[in-house]
């Protein structure tokens, strides 16, 4: 029987990855019970996903399908949280895998929340790869650790959209997840579960570390090679400006624009130098993370220029 008031919500959001949402889903399925459902969010997918989360959802009644016919994946969050039944919704990527507790630690945290003031929470990551990686494609970007209990995250801190929890209405009302973050075709936007989170924060709620909410997520070494890197850097740089100018407005806003677009080419001339210099250190992994922080800086300063050619055109 479907969960009538379920606690918890576990969105799973995918587009054209059948493959890897199966495991995905199958990692979940033995931790649901009558509080909780999954909600698989088929965002304009064209492999066989369709026919796999029908199935999923024939099978067990916990499982529901929603088809999100407009491609993109805060499109996808959004309209998990408009269809979701629960209190909270828990966002688990279609190329994670859930570890055994990661939704009875969730249960655990949302019902005896420390205080009322609790938006949003998150938990552990540990990347797992399709294959060796060489020396310099380290991956510990993409590892996420803290505590062992349960605390509030540093002012700065933030879940990553991969493992994110928040309460459902809460999200809604603060305006859920931005669109023009987050990836949608061609751009590999990010920082939508951060921006979201910020806002949040401004609001006046707390963000909460749960290391009982364990997951590991799949990075891919296409993901780790250099061409890769860069354009995730490029396009996360353009990601963070968006960011930035949505924070700020009129003589703020220009302040920004101006002074990122001059200090640009001399921060960018310096990392280029120091990834030249540094490339022979710790197996070229150093000089690597040069030249990303120059892709991300270029990214945002394109951002930044691209809005006042738009201010411009829509002045004319």
């Amino acid at each position: 029987m479907y969960p009538a008031n379920p606690l918890i919500t576990v969105a799973i959001c995918t587009h054209n990855r059948a493959t890897l949402l199966e495991i995905a889903v199958r990692s979940v399925l033995p931790q649901l019970s009558d509080d909780a459902e999954l909600l698989i969010i088929n965002n304009g997918s064209t492999d066989h996903t369709a026919v796999l989360a029908a199935q999923f959802a024939a099978a067990n009644s916990h499982v529901k399908v929603v088809h999100e016919l407009q491609t993109g994946l805060s499109i996808a969050r959004n309209s998990a949280l408009r269809q979701a039944a629960g209190n909270w919704v828990v966002f688990l990527d279609d190329d994670a895998i859930a570890e055994p507790g990661w939704l009875a630690a969730y249960k655990v945290f949302v019902l005896h929340l420390p205080n009322a003031l609790i938006a949003c929470a998150g938990g552990p990551v540990t990347p797992y790869h399709d294959g060796p990686a060489t020396a310099w494609q380290g991956a510990s970007a993409f590892r996420l650790t803290g505590a062992d209990e349960n605390q509030p995250f540093s002012p700065k801190g933030s879940p990553v959209g991969c493992n994110y929890a928040v309460q459902r209405e809460v999200a809604l009302a603060a305006g859920a997840f931005n669109t023009a973050l987050g990836r949608s075709g061609n751009f590999l936007g990010a920082h939508e579960e951060i921006e979201l989170t910020e806002r949040l924060r401004r609001a006046g709620f707390e963000i909460w570390w749960v290391p009982g909410a364990r997951i590991r997520h799949l990075v891919t070494l296409q993901r780790l090679r250099l061409g890769s890197q860069l354009r995730q850097a490029f396009d996360g740089g353009r990601s963070r400006g968006i960011r930035h100018l949505n924070k700020s407005m009129g003589l703020d806003c220009a302040i920004l624009i101006a002074s990122r677009a001059l200090i640009a080419p001399f921060h960018c001339g310096i990392n280029l130098l120091a990834a030249l210099v540094i490339f022979p250190l710790q197996k070229g992994r150093l000089a690597m993370r040069a030249l990303v922080r120059t892709t991300s800086i270029a990214g945002m300063t394109y951002q930044l220029l691209l809005q006042i050619f738009r201010r411009k055109v829509n002045r004319e």
